[in-house]
This record gives C-alpha cells, sequence and structure tokens, in this order.
C-alpha cells in the first residue's frame, strides 16, 4: 500500500514538472516570436520618425564688427499640423545658433550663441497668417517683444520661416579665429510651448517630429 501512494505521489510530480515545462516552453516561444517581430518593426519605425528636414545654403559671415547667418530651411507642413492651425492652434519654431572653440583639455569654450523663435498661426477672420519672431520663448502672457508680419497664403508664411537671411548672432570680436572653432545648428518645431494637453498627445507622433541638427567647422567669409 505505501508503495503504491509513493508511486502515485512520483507520477503526480512527474505530470507537474511536464506541465510547468511545456508553460515555460511555450512562454519562451513566445517571447522569441514577440521580440522577432519588433526588431521587423523597428526599421519602419525609424524610418517613418525621421525628419525631412534639410539646411541649405548656410553662409556665415563677418561684417562691421558683427557675425551674420543666412540660411534656407527645406520642409513641409504635414496635414495633421495644417488641420490644427486652421483650428486655432499656433505652432512655434526655433532655430539655436552656438559657436564654440574646441578645448582638448576641458569642455568647449561657447563664443556665440543666438535664438531665434518663430510663431505661426491662422487668423479665421481675416483669412490670412501670421508670423511673430522673437529672441526668447514666447510666454503664456503675450507674444512679447516680437516682430510680426501677415501673410496671404500659408506658404508665404512658411518661406518667411524656412530662410533666415542676415541674422546677426553676436560680435566678431568673441571669436577665436587661431583656434578650431564649430558651429552648431539646431531647428525644430517646439512642442513645448504647445498647450499642455496637446504636448501629451504630440509625444511620439512622427508628423510633430520636425527638428533637424549638426555641427561642422565654422567658415567664416568676409562680407563684400
Amino acid at each position: 500500500m505505501v508503495s503504491i501512494t509513493h508511486s502515485w505521489k512520483n507520477a503526480c510530480r512527474l505530470d507537474f514538472l511536464l506541465a510547468a515545462a511545456r508553460k515555460s516552453l511555450l512562454l519562451r516561444v513566445v517571447v522569441c516570436c514577440a521580440l522577432v517581430a519588433v526588431v521587423c518593426l523597428l526599421p519602419a519605425t525609424a524610418s517613418a520618425s525621421e525628419p525631412a528636414v534639410e539646411l541649405q545654403n548656410l553662409k556665415v559671415e563677418q561684417s562691421e564688427g558683427s557675425v551674420y547667418v543666412s540660411m534656407q530651411w527645406n520642409f513641409n507642413i504635414p496635414a495633421p499640423l495644417e488641420d490644427a492651425l486652421f483650428k486655432g492652434v499656433a505652432l512655434y519654431f526655433v532655430a539655436e545658433i552656438d559657436v564654440s572653440r574646441e578645448r582638448w583639455y576641458f569642455y568647449d569654450k561657447k563664443l556665440l550663441s543666438a535664438q531665434r523663435h518663430m510663431r505661426l498661426s491662422y487668423l479665421p477672420l481675416t483669412r490670412r497668417w501670421r508670423v511673430n519672431v522673437a529672441s526668447q520663448p514666447f510666454s503664456s502672457a503675450g507674444l512679447g517683444m516680437s516682430l510680426g508680419q501677415s501673410y496671404d497664403t500659408l506658404d508665404d508664411a512658411l518661406q518667411s520661416i524656412r530662410r533666415i537671411a542676415q541674422w546677426n548672432i553676436g560680435n566678431a570680436s568673441d571669436l577665436e579665429p587661431d583656434a578650431k572653432q564649430n558651429i552648431a545648428i539646431n531647428f525644430k518645431l517646439d512642442l513645448s510651448q504647445l498647450p499642455r494637453p496637446m504636448q501629451m498627445g504630440a509625444a511620439g507622433q512622427s508628423d510633430w517630429n520636425i527638428a533637424w541638427f549638426k555641427t561642422q567647422r565654422l567658415v567664416l567669409e568676409a562680407n563684400k
């Protein structure tokens, strides 16, 4: 009787171990399949979120003791952003430039720094577009110290954002021509200035990912 009970307990224990092994194997198969699916989707996701922004005709020149930057951005507004504009949501763009000197023994020394904030909005009463430009972020209290201009079409308004001409970024006396100098250029759709609910909704959406960044050697031209 003892032998039969002992054999039955061993059989139950064996069945339990076999069932656990099958579950573990099934779990491993499911995890492997999920990992393969994620890996397969990564290239498509990355390519879909790549910003379609190009920098053209960059020119940095020195004139009358100041440093000026001119450049042309090439990008389009996706349909969801255009729809948001027509619904009264203003879009904020920011261009940032830093000129620094390389130092092997410490962090690079920042020589020049400038920001250009641009606010694009639609005026439904007049059916015109408005672009405001400022050197500081726009506050919730208003547009502050900014320059504004109206346009008949969205493309005309965007062209004023895409093209930056003779932007004064600082004094030429702050440069160190005998050292290795780099210029870092950053351009993006500034989501931080959107209403809070829209910031959360835009996070991770490729349509809202308008951005470009690059650091390169500073080539300073003399203004002729």
